[in-house]
């Protein structure tokens, strides 16, 4: 009798389940039917777009006018992420699905071409450090490039040694990269130019491939000033730089042409000294800080960059509430420095502004055309999950 209550028992269960599972079942394929369903009005909504598209591509042609207009673009895109808060899309599919739909969109405006057979090969582009899987340059460069109809692939690649890379950037062609930590000065020695700014300040950020030939640029500088002049003079201003690496350098070399009166501040005292000496400014050790007195700080070091997000080069008692704070790390766009900033009531400047600006000079010394600064400012933005 036991063994048949037990028998009974299992059966009930397995009955239960199977009907839980013929549920399960059934649900799944109605959302599937209403996932095809959804995706054939979105074939025809896109459709009916390209065709809208395909007559404004012919008014421009009527007009002479140009088909790639990459701040109308961004403007699109804008409006679509502010429509879209709160919603189950993310900024980033939001973004990636929307540049394809005006990627394809611009393609159906081109007057027709002949079709080769072959694809033509892309200009082979890179950002070379250690580490760069955190970095936004990828995203930000290869959007760029499909905005601009620039036939560019530009790829992150992770090099301990800077020498066999400019090896490998010759050998297999790159035609432009941006060096980033720690390679910015170690890179010099191994480039057969380096433009006379870039030699000045003693770090590249930027190479062009020019006829076989890498020379050496720096944007870091340029696109540091017209971050922080979008808050502040400079002139007259004490600034505080924080670090003393190939960014500092930049930084440092413009905000001396823009009349900053400069502060070194580095836990290195030998390579702190030096780049003080360099810009003819000061020089104060990292654990004397608290003794300094600023108009604007800037951090140049990788310091509250994710992963290690808590951390912050400095102590937030020596921040006030007169100050501006600029941090060069964009990711997280706001770091621990800038949040603590904040609270006391600093201005701040994170470091996207910087980051868009270095890169546009980057875009303009690869190509020679104008960068579509709107579009790669979105890219980075939505990566990052900001567009405010």
């Amino acid at each position: 009798m036991q063994c048949g209550k037990v028998s009974m028992t299992t059966s009930k269960q397995s009955s239960a389940h199977s009907e839980k599972d013929d549920a399960i079942s059934s649900k799944f394929e109605t959302r599937r039917k209403k996932i095809d369903e959804i995706d054939q009005q979105l074939l025809v909504l896109i459709n009916r777009r390209m065709a809208v598209a395909k007559e404004i591509g012919q008014i421009k042609g009527h007009k002479k006018t140009t088909i790639i207009d990459t701040k109308r673009e961004a403007e699109v895109i804008q409006k679509l992420l502010n429509l879209n808060r709160g919603a189950e899309l993310t900024r980033k599919s939001l973004f990636q699905i929307f540049t394809a739909v005006i990627a394809a969109s611009r393609e159906i405006q081109q007057p027709e071409v002949q079709i080769s057979a072959e694809p033509p090969v892309p200009e082979l582009f890179a950002v070379i450090g250690n580490p760069v899987s955190h970095s936004m340059s990828p995203g930000m460069h290869n959007c760029a490039f499909s905005a601009t109809g620039y036939n560019g692939l530009y790829l992150p690649l992770e090099i301990r040694d800077i020498q066999e890379a400019v090896s490998g950037l010759k050998t297999l062609n790159f035609k432009g990269a941006s060096i980033t930590i720690p390679h910015k000065e170690s890179i010099i020695d191994f480039l057969d130019a380096v433009d006379e700014t870039a030699r000045r300040i003693g770090a590249v950020n930027t190479v062009v491939n020019s006829h076989g030939g890498l020379i050496g640029y720096n944007t870091d500088g340029t696109g540091a000033i017209l971050a922080l002049t979008e808050y502040t003079p400079i002139k007259d201003r004490h600034v505080a730089v924080i670090g003393a690496g190939g960014a500092a350098r930049a930084i440092g070399f413009g905000l001396k042409t823009e009349g900053g009166r400069i502060t070194i501040v580095n836990r290195s005292k030998d390579k702190g000294e030096k780049l003080a000496g360099d810009l003819n400014a000061k020089f104060i050790p990292l654990e004397e800080i608290r003794k300094i007195s600023c108009d604007i700080l800037v951090n140049t070091t990788p310091v509250g960059m994710t992963p290690r997000v808590d951390d912050m080069c400095v102590p937030k008692e020596v921040l006030d509430k007169h100050m501006v704070v600029m941090d060069i790390v964009y990711n997280p766009l706001k770091t621990r420095l800038l949040r603590e900033a904040e609270k006391v009531g600093c201005t701040t400047v994170d470091g996207l502004s910087m980051f868009i600006h270095q890169g546009a000079g980057q875009f303009v010394l690869w190509t020679g055309m104008a960068a579509p600064v709107d579009m790669m400012r979105l890219a980075v933005a939505a990566n990052l999950n900001q567009t405010d």
